[in-house]
């Protein structure tokens, strides 16, 4: 018996493995050997909560692109959500790679976007990661969301892991943990620089959210404008920018990989 659970734990190990590699190849491939990947059998059920916005400012479609292509590589289910259910308002769409674009087109991502699940009908338990994509809209309608507040709470205290990127972190300022703490509080945490906010973003937004970290003692890093930054505290995975959206991917693979060991 305990010969057969060393041999399973084995089999699983190197299952995860294999997914972590395929994925960083599909990551660093040419578009050509990027549209030969194949995607792997789920890694054991495991499914990742994307949540995107529903404001009409929109959310940011490489951010949601990018790393739903580097999660299905590598083996794992994922559910689309957002605030309304069904169809936002995507913008950037004229950002993605070429290649990104023809695997967009064709995968199941796109019609997840446009019939994206209700938060209200999402059970948190049922996923080991939150990623929260980023774009205008966030800014608008995920600060304030109970929903939005209640799913990553319960995710987070159940040991699973939070993650966002550009204006995505938005959605985790106000998220109160059971014991009355706030999660981004004493946490080192990145988010679109106020160096990288344009006029309208500063007349508009309700907030910066470099301002807003730091107001509610989170320990804002950032790195230079425009440039790929990943800030990894614990099971709390933020990204600085639409640049940082692959890299905060690969983060969340890692992280998964190793709470699956």
């Amino acid at each position: 018996m305990k010969i057969q659970l060393i041999i399973n734990k084995f089999v699983q190990s190197v299952l995860l493995l294999s997914a972590l590699l395929l994925a960083a190849s599909a990551a660093n491939a040419s578009p050509e050997q990027e549209n030969r990947v194949k995607p792997l059998p789920a890694i054991k059920g495991i499914k990742v909560l994307i949540i995107v916005s529903s404001d009409r400012h929109g959310f940011w479609l490489p951010e949601v692109v990018e790393p739903y292509q580097l999660l299905a590589n590598a083996g794992y289910l994922i559910d689309i959500a957002s605030p309304k259910g069904g169809q936002g308002r995507a913008s950037g769409s004229s950002r993605l790679t070429e290649q990104h674009a023809l695997w967009f087109e064709q995968s199941p991502l796109k019609r997840q976007l446009q019939h994206s699940m209700p938060l209200a009908d999402v059970k948190p338990q049922a996923y080991a990661a939150v990623y929260f994509a980023g774009g205008a809209g966030p800014m608008f309608d995920l600060p304030d969301n109970k929903l939005v507040q209640q799913i990553t709470r319960d995710i987070y205290e159940a040991g699973g892991i939070v993650s966002a990127d550009c204006h995505g972190p938005a959605a985790l300022i106000n998220v109160m943990l059971s014991d009355g703490k706030r999660l981004v509080s004493g946490r080192q945490i990145t988010a679109k620089a106020n160096s990288e906010e344009g006029r309208w973003a500063r007349n508009n937004y309700p907030f910066l959210l470099e301002d807003k970290i730091k107001a509610l003692g989170g320990k804002y890093l950032a790195a230079a404008k425009n440039q790929p930054h990943v800030v990894v505290d614990g099971r709390l995975i933020t990204g600085q920018n639409p640049a940082s959206a692959i890299p905060v991917a690969k983060s969340l693979l890692r992280q998964l990989a190793k709470q699956s060991n």
